[in-house]
């Protein structure tokens, strides 16, 4: 009887270690399954200064990705209905050589702003921060990303195309170059630093702009708070330098309503100065191609989370400040209500 009581015990145990292996062979071939996610912004935005209207799908994102191999994974990001217009915004493959290092080749973000690198399903407003006008930059080339082993301090850096990030096949002769660095704490601050410098369009067909960036984040409780600046120089003085700056607050309660369980209030204030896109007009000087102007924005988002996935409701008012009449601002570019839904899966 003892004998095959021990032979039984053997068995089980045998059992036990087929199926843990069989588990976990399982849960790696998972990993090479392809993963989706998507985001919905829609919004219905009312002129209150010429009383005019209009309904938009700001994004329809499609995100695919997944590993290919136990070291090399891709992502795909591709935006079916960006105010109409569909955009490949992501098309990149990933190596990750040791642990906490990853090399990408391909079209990505070009590292630059908080702000910009945000995805749109996590916006606190309804429209990006002013920033965006200047760190707003997607192209094909090659980024590494390191994070530091045993720390929270990340670095990720760069060298892209000059030319638009829909043109794949221009020759450059100067590139762009960018790298930021961020260091999220316990205690709920995160800064970051970074720097861009690129001839827009390539060389021959602008002037060289550098951009310096710093952010500094504070979460807290309910509480989140943000400031950002970016600096935009000109090379040989073409043209003056130019400033971006955002700073908002938002708190979020919790609730229990049948179509939320999180309601946030958010006030923002953010501004831009006169500034070039840095490409020659025709006479070969730079022009003036985003005018100076500064805008507050209070709002409201009522949530529904459930694990990954969220759905928002969200009311916006944007106050828009122009410093002289050159600007002449669009509708689109002046005060306005905006009511949305926002959802992600």
């Amino acid at each position: 009887m003892k004998i095959k009581a021990l032979l039984l015990s053997a068995l089980i145990a045998c059992s036990s270690v087929v199926a843990a292996e069989e588990s976990k062979s399982n849960d790696d071939l998972w990993k090479y399954v392809p993963a989706f996610s998507g985001t919905f912004r829609t919004f219905y935005r009312l002129s209150t200064v010429t009383g005019e209207s209009r309904f938009e799908v700001a994004n329809a994102r499609l995100v695919a990705g997944g590993y290919v191999m136990p070291k090399l994974d891709y992502r795909i990001q591709v935006d079916f209905c960006d105010n109409g217009k569909i955009k490949i915004l992501d098309a990149y493959a990933r190596v990750h050589p040791t642990e906490g290092l990853a090399l990408m080749a391909g079209q990505m973000r070009v590292p630059l702003s908080v702000e910009a690198t945000r995805d749109p399903s996590l916006y606190y407003f309804a429209d990006a921060s002013l920033t965006n006008k200047f760190g707003n930059l997607r192209s094909v080339g090659f980024k590494a990303g390191y994070t530091v082993l045993h720390t929270p301090l990340y670095f990720e850096g760069g060298i892209f195309n000059a030319s638009d990030m829909a043109d794949h096949k221009q020759w450059n002769s100067a590139l762009t170059y960018s790298i930021k660095a961020n260091c999220p704490t316990p205690a709920g601050i995160r800064p970051e630093i970074g720097f861009m410098s690129r001839v827009p369009g390539g060389s021959g067909t602008g002037v060289r702009v550098n951009m310096l960036n710093a952010s500094l984040s504070w979460k807290y409780a309910g509480f989140f708070v943000e400031g950002e600046y970016i600096y935009r120089h000109y090379t040989g003085h073409a043209y003056d330098n130019a400033h971006a700056w955002d700073f908002f607050v938002n708190y979020d309660f919790n609730v229990n309503w049948p179509l939320a369980n999180v309601f946030s209030i958010q006030a923002r204030f953010d501004g831009i100065t006169d500034a070039s896109n840095g490409m020659y007009r025709t006479d070969g000087t730079l022009g003036t191609d985003i005018y100076a102007c500064r805008r507050l924005t209070a709002g409201v988002t009522a949530t529904k989370r459930i694990k990954k996935s969220w759905t928002s409701f969200r009311i916006n008012f944007e106050q828009y400040f122009y410093g002289h009449s050159a600007a002449q601002p669009l509708p689109a570019d002046n005060n306005q209500l905006v009511a949305g839904l926002i959802f992600h899966f």
